[in-house]
């Protein structure tokens, strides 16, 4: 049978199963988001994924990381010892006549907190209608169920792919991208789709990130004579101000490729603690802060420019001035990058898209950080391409439970087309 033949009728009985069996899909993505992964708790839902892939056939390694990861270009630090939370890897062995492929995912999820804000309970995989609600089930538990989902069906269908297929399950996604750095280091594909949302959309470009920290130092006393101390929140005002300077003052040369995005550059104070008693002056308060950067830009050169900005803010202040904030660095340490939009994968993807789904395929340039990087790092294409949801990060975020089966499908064909059949 002629090789076009071949693909046309694997693509057909992929099809047909995707069909019949997508409750099963649904019923994989509602496990996964019932299983509570938050950072330092990813190894309950990767044992879950790895037996998943076992039963399917696949042959599955779970392996933690090294800490030596950590000293690695683009690497970060959670604060979260490696050991018990493990990285999952998996192939189904193809033929020598076609190309290799990564489907990676993420399994670790940010906090739900506030409960109180959501309709449902964040880890109950609630369907009303065609959506489900969960922590997790946008950003990225579908993703990940579609990877094993398609995974199992093919390994069940017996469709012999011309070349290896390989699934990879991350942790630290959220917070380093330390998971699939050390992935991308052990294992390579002709080219990697991460199952992140949006649908119709891959993505071509996506910024830098850094997480760093500021502490103020303050002097504590009895609010009664307040007077006596420093008040280390009033005092990290000014550093609170220089930061949005800084926020503005970043946008105001934009990359060709994010020319027309609203305020592409975002530098977000996300966490602040100071004080521990209404009637005692803080001695000292904490920023957590996020920010973002150009991939013409480095990490060091956005260090400097923070540091700076502190500096020319707080030089003024007499207690600022011998007591200078102090600036620390932690999560994110990564810079951002762009895909050639040339190369031949792509091409295949959006032939795959539209044999499946009429709207057409978008060119997406992300303001946010994705595990994708790390594949085009390491000179293998890679990008992301996913179902449909919202509110990642937030209350009620939600997974379209129509999105899965043409998504599912799209990934299908593109699967059997770029990898071949035997």
């Amino acid at each position: 049978m002629p090789q076009e033949s071949r693909r046309i009728e694997a693509k057909t009985e992929i099809w047909t199963a995707i069909d019949s069996r997508i409750d099963e899909l649904i019923g994989i993505v509602s496990e996964l988001v019932q299983i509570p992964s938050l950072l330092g708790d990813e190894a309950p839902v990767q044992h879950w994924v790895a037996n998943h892939l076992r039963v399917s056939g696949l042959e599955t390694g779970i392996w933690d990381l090294d800490d030596s990861v950590k000293s690695l270009p683009n690497a970060g630090d959670s604060g979260v010892p490696f050991a018990g939370r493990p990285n999952v890897t998996a192939v189904r062995s193809g033929g020598s006549t076609g190309r290799s492929l990564i489907l990676n995912g993420h399994v670790d999820v940010v906090s739900p907190d506030p409960v109180d804000a959501w309709s449902y309970d964040p880890w109950s995989a609630e369907i009303v209608g065609n959506l489900m609600f969960g922590r997790g089930a946008n950003d990225m538990k579908c993703g990940v169920g579609l990877n094993l989902f398609l995974a199992r069906l093919i390994s069940e269908l017996n469709i012999g792919l011309g070349g290896d297929l390989k699934i990879h399950s991350v942790i630290e996604e959220e917070c380093t991208g330390n998971g699939s750095l050390a992935a991308s280091k052990r294992d390579r594909a002709d080219a990697v789709i991460v199952t992140e949302p949006d649908f119709s959309s891959v993505t071509v470009a996506h910024l830098g990130v850094m997480w760093f920290r500021i502490h103020v130092t303050g002097k504590s006393a009895h609010a009664g004579w307040s007077w006596q101390g420093v008040n280390a929140i009033v005092k990290a005002v000014p550093v609170i101000q220089a930061l949005q300077d800084l926020d503005f003052s970043l946008n105001t040369k934009v990359h060709p490729v994010w020319e027309g995005i609203h305020h592409p550059i975002n530098l977000n104070i996300g966490v602040i603690n100071g004080g521990n008693w209404p009637s005692t002056v803080p001695g000292a308060c904490e920023l957590h802060c996020r920010g973002s950067f150009f991939p013409d830009m480095t990490i060091q050169e956005l260090r400097r420019a923070i540091e700076q900005a502190i500096a020319q803010a707080t030089g003024g202040d007499e207690w600022l001035a011998g007591h200078p904030p102090t600036i620390t660095y932690d999560g994110f340490q990564t810079e951002g990058v762009i895909l050639d939009e040339d190369v031949p994968f792509l091409k295949v993807l959006e032939d795959a898209h539209n044999s499946v789904i009429s709207t057409p395929l978008q060119k997406r340039v992300a303001t946010a950080v994705n595990d994708m990087r790390y594949y085009i790092f390491e000179g293998m294409p890679a990008t992301c391409y996913g179902a449909s949801g919202g509110n990642a990060h937030a209350a009620d975020e939600w997974l379209d439970l129509n999105s899965l089966a043409p998504v599912a499908k799209s990934l299908a064909a593109f699967i059997v087309d770029w990898c071949g059949v035997e």
